[in-house]
């Protein structure tokens, strides 16, 4: 039985990026002929024919001549030509349904703690003042969800949810969507500058294109009015510096970050001094059980592949 070898570039030595031995075992239990190889210590790679994994770019593709499926751990390919997956016949499958629930999550956190203001609560933390009379100049902030405009930007799967869940709290649900399909007031990106004004909550789910690249700038965000902000989409869809500048006018109330313009953050980052700006490393995808669903979709496209079945597969973009 011929070799397979699947190259991937799981070698951060961080649990979430890190394959854990149950997966190659099981993989390996149900495909005799499967091992794993870190792409990192391939010298020949022109022989790479899969790669599992987050950080594959177009240049690395031009050197996998041989490359026939690229299975992505994550949801976005902003990275990936996806013109140059076409034209060399590659078949490519992301990791689209295995996040949802962990970033749906993180939204409600941060949605939930800016209604609370749990914000200024951590300041005064901080201050070694907190009570309720020092709390009481920040009263007019803390409201209850129900009857407050929120805008989703992006209404994949994680958007979806998301809508479901806030409109279960009695939000109004607006949406930004290519599609018509979805259930909410939906509008287009070029819908922005009119929407926002409207706005109470906005929250970035929008994927990095040229479209989106910067696209909360200083001009969107003097638009808005006393909006609480979220990004857990992508870092360079956002103007740091004009989103800083947007909360010191009170165009934002405050902002929730899980992504950034470059990453990881830098120790001397000015959002790390803003107390309105609560900040998480990029995890808004995280849970302990991840790898656990990973070898169920991983598993099950392994088998269409070792078939030639290319309509089986879960989760194919190309």
């Amino acid at each position: 039985m011929k070799k397979i070898t699947i190259y991937h570039d799981f070698n951060l030595k961080l649990k979430l990026y890190s394959i854990p031995k149950f997966f190659i075992d099981q993989i390996k239990k149900e495909y005799s002929n499967v091992c794993f190889q870190d792409i990192d210590s391939v010298n020949d790679k022109e022989n790479v024919k899969i790669y599992f994994g987050n950080r594959i770019n177009n240049k690395l593709i031009n050197q996998y001549k041989k490359l026939k499926w690229i299975h992505l751990g994550c949801v976005g390919y902003d990275s990936i030509d996806t013109e140059i997956i076409r034209s060399r016949n590659i078949i490519m499958t992301n990791s689209s349904g295995l996040l949802t629930n962990s970033m749906v999550e993180l939204a409600l956190n941060f949605i939930t703690s800016f209604s609370r203001g749990m914000q200024h609560i951590n300041s005064l933390r901080n201050k070694k003042k907190l009570d309720r009379k020092n709390f009481d100049k920040h009263y007019e902030t803390v409201t209850n969800l129900n009857g407050q405009k929120v805008l989703i930007c992006g209404y994949g799967n994680v958007g979806k949810k998301l809508a479901k869940v806030l409109e279960s709290l009695e939000m109004d649900i607006y949406t930004i969507s290519r599609s018509e399909l979805s259930n909410y007031k939906n509008f287009s990106i070029n819908d922005l500058d009119r929407v926002v004004p409207q706005m109470n909550y906005i929250v970035n789910l929008l994927p990095l294109s040229k479209e989106t690249k910067y696209l909360f700038d200083s001009r969107l965000f003097k638009k808005m009015k006393n909006v609480n902000f979220i990004n857990i989409g992508r870092g360079q869809t956002v103007v740091e510096r004009d989103l800083m500048l947007a909360i010191e006018n009170n165009n934002l109330n405050a902002a929730a970050l899980d992504v950034f313009e470059k990453e990881p953050l830098s120790g001397e980052s000015d959002l790390l001094n803003n107390n309105k700006i609560i900040l998480t490393p990029h995890v808004a995808g995280l849970d302990s059980k991840y790898w656990n669903r990973q070898l169920d979709l991983f598993r099950h496209n392994m088998g269409a592949y070792l078939t030639d079945q290319i309509k089986s597969f879960k989760n194919k973009i190309i």
